[in-house]
């Protein structure tokens, strides 16, 4: 009987040595098959098909992947700089609207809203000739005649930026040569204020509104010449700039006048009695600065607050 010598180092295996012919040889599952009836997953299926698959298919399906991501990259960069360049990289919340300072005075304001005034028709466009017909000795076309010189002479007294300023000449030269030299000392004072509009520099209206009626009729003048008599009724309104805490109407200042117009039949008369002639004139205001008015000059009333700013004159 021998001892090993518990010393010696034992004995390293033959790395060379596999198997023996007596050990049972056990070879992988996926050799024998015993795996085959447990099922693949998504993703192993997946991996078994891509590597069924031959290298020129593996290269056509990687640029094809490459060419999509490329063609996003191209597609987002584009959207961006489109929403870069109109503003809209990102949805912006509502700007907030910065608050009307109510004590500012020359931003645009309606003043006419709100009031009766609000469908008036806008300066020269609220002057409306009726139709024209025959009246006694008169033709309808001269009725025509007498009526367009009748709204010109209200555009020149009532509108047009000469008079406001105060040249009374355009007006003056739509009269007949006499009429003129009487009508002329009405610039005088402030008679002419119940025909005409003089605002001057120290103010100015922002816009003019006006109604009313114009009506005619054939009748004779006090030397028994034939004449149409031509009858205008209007309502003007003059918006004037003013603070916002005032109300609209504020700004308002309101005339309201009764002219009448005589044109006679030239037959036998005198060139220099030839043409328009402005009869008489009577006015009513309202929210005017009667201290203005009685200077010759027309301007809204400074508001004060309550009704009584709105007294006439």
């Amino acid at each position: 009987m021998t001892t090993e010598d518990e010393t010696a180092p034992p004995m390293a295996p033959d790395r060379y040595t596999v198997a023996t012919r007596g050990d049972a040889v056990r070879l992988p599952s996926w050799m024998t098959g015993e795996d085959a009836a447990t099922p693949l997953t998504r993703g192993e299926r997946a991996r078994l098909a891509w590597a069924r698959q031959s290298g020129k298919r593996h290269t056509a399906v990687v640029v094809l992947i490459a060419l999509a991501l490329v063609g996003g990259a191209a597609t987002l960069g584009r959207v961006t700089v489109e929403r870069i360049r109109a503003g809209t990289s990102r949805p912006a919340a509502s700007p907030t609207p910065s608050p009307v300072p109510l004590s500012q005075v020359g931003e645009p304001r309606d003043l006419f809203a709100g009031t009766v005034a609000a469908d008036y028709a806008v300066g020269e466009a609220g002057i409306t000739l009726p139709r024209a017909a025959a009246q006694g000795p008169f033709t309808a076309r001269e009725v025509t005649a007498a009526l367009t010189q009748v709204r010109s002479a209200l555009v020149a007294a009532r509108l047009d930026t000469s008079m406001i300023v105060g040249d009374p000449e355009p007006f003056l030269a739509l009269l007949a040569p006499a009429a003129r030299r009487e009508r002329i000392h009405d610039f005088d004072g402030d008679t002419f204020l119940h025909y005409a509009t003089r605002i001057g520099s120290q103010d100015r209206a922002e816009e003019v509104r006006a109604r009313g009626t114009m009506r005619y009729r054939a009748t004779t003048n006090e030397n028994g010449v034939p004449v149409l008599e031509i009858t205008t009724e209007y309502v003007w309104l003059y918006a004037f700039d003013v603070p916002r805490t005032t109300p609209g109407a504020a700004g308002l200042a309101a005339i309201r006048d009764k002219v009448v117009w005589h044109v006679p039949r030239p037959d036998a008369l005198p060139a220099a009695e030839r043409g328009l002639w402005l009869v008489s004139a009577e006015a009513s205001t309202s929210n005017v600065d009667c201290a203005r008015l009685a200077e010759g000059f027309w301007t809204v009333e400074p508001w004060m607050g309550g009704p009584g700013s709105f007294k006439p004159c």
